[in-house]
């Protein structure tokens, strides 16, 4: 990783309300650079033009959205000349998005491979600690359930992940930051 000729590419991926953004915003604080979830502001536009939930209105617009945003995500990471960056989900959780909703794009599944992320950091809900918002509107049983096909998906897609526990943001910060020291 250190030295290599483009940054190292964490993704930090998992169900809705498990923390991502969180260990995102303590990476942050450490100095890394981080690209943020960009689901959020594409969903406040939405509210402004009248549409409550953008995706179940219009999943492919949606995710089309979405899918360019992490795609320019990916190119100015590759572009950058620091050691290794962070995403707050990448192009991958589109596809598993709309596999969740059993309306799938096969020409972006198909494309998945173009997108090398290095290792995903794979993190579940968990009750305790779920909370909906404006902004978050699955139950905690569907987070699950898009748990379980983000999951799927970034498997079937070979890339390397890893489960972190439930516990403390700052542990999982100390797992996440191990796993990257040691390679």
């Amino acid at each position: 990783m250190i030295g290599s000729k483009t940054p190292y590419k964490i993704v930090i991926s998992g169900g809705p309300g498990s923390g991502k953004t969180t260990l995102i915003n303590l990476l942050k604080e450490r100095g890394y650079i981080c690209f943020e979830e960009i689901s959020r502001d594409f969903i406040q536009l939405g509210k402004e033009q009248g549409i409550d939930n953008y995706f179940k209105t219009d999943p492919h617009a949606f995710s089309n959205y979405l899918w360019k945003g992490r795609q320019k995500q990916f190119q100015q990471a590759t572009a950058l000349t620091t050691d290794c960056v962070f995403f707050d989900r990448a192009v991958h959780d589109v596809v598993g998005y709309l596999n969740y909703v059993n309306d799938p794009i096969p020409t972006w599944e198909k494309q998945l491979n173009d997108f090398a992320y290095d290792l995903v950091f794979l993190i579940k809900p968990v009750k305790e600690i779920y909370r909906q918002d404006e902004d978050r509107m699955e139950s905690f049983e569907e987070a699950l359930k898009v748990h379980k096909s983000l999951t799927d998906t970034y498997n079937k897609s070979g890339l390397k992940t890893i489960s972190l526990p439930f516990t403390t943001p700052l542990a999982r910060l100390d797992l996440i930051l191990k796993h990257i020291k040691n390679g």
